[in-house]
């Protein structure tokens, strides 16, 4: 359901936050960045599927429009369903005015979704205590690696909590007039 229509490659770096890193690496190999941006900027675009946005747009999209308390957990290095998401999910979430049924937490390692058990318990009881008590209390990520540390031998890597702000995602895509977003 990618696409690149309506794509600018030299405004989207500029909001990265990986543009640093990408200079630098450009500069090191010796290449030209802006030479590379111009390739992509006028190569042909490939547009949409429309079927595929249309099945996104009704099972998919992000309204916001969440009724329960919703407590996310991401990886910091998650390659396939980027942090960056998040920041997006919280984002539409807030524009809807519901925020204040949203937490997030965030785990330091890679991969998609690689929680040990034990911090799985642990972000279920800061959810459980939300529900039981009707208000958010979300330890630091020092007390919740505490708490998943004394589930002991459910913690098959060190508990990994951490503070985290993830960077903007750059490409949402609001569905015209239904305060929806895609996000690919």
């Amino acid at each position: 359901m990618s696409w690149n229509t309506g794509v600018n490659y030299f405004a989207d770096l500029a909001k990265s936050a990986d543009l640093r890193e990408v200079i630098a690496l450009y500069k090191q190999a010796g290449l030209s960045l802006t030479k590379d941006l111009r390739t992509l900027n006028d190569a042909t675009r490939i547009s949409a599927d429309r079927s595929a946005v249309a099945y996104l747009a009704k099972y998919i999209a992000f309204n916001g429009d969440i009724s329960v308390p919703v407590l996310t957990m991401h990886t910091t290095g998650d390659g396939l369903v980027v942090p960056e998401n998040e920041q997006a999910y919280r984002s539409v979430v807030d524009r809807a005015g519901h925020g204040y049924l949203l937490r997030q937490i965030f785990v330091a390692r890679a991969g998609h979704c690689t929680f040990t058990p034990a911090e799985t318990i642990t972000a279920l009881h800061v959810l459980l205590n939300r529900l039981d008590t009707g208000h958010w209390d979300v330890p630091s990520p020092a007390d919740l690696n505490a708490e998943a540390a004394s589930l002991g031998a459910l913690n098959v890597a060190p508990p990994a909590f951490t503070s985290y702000r993830p960077a903007p995602y750059l490409r949402p895509f609001d569905l015209p007039g239904e305060g929806r977003f895609l996000f690919g």
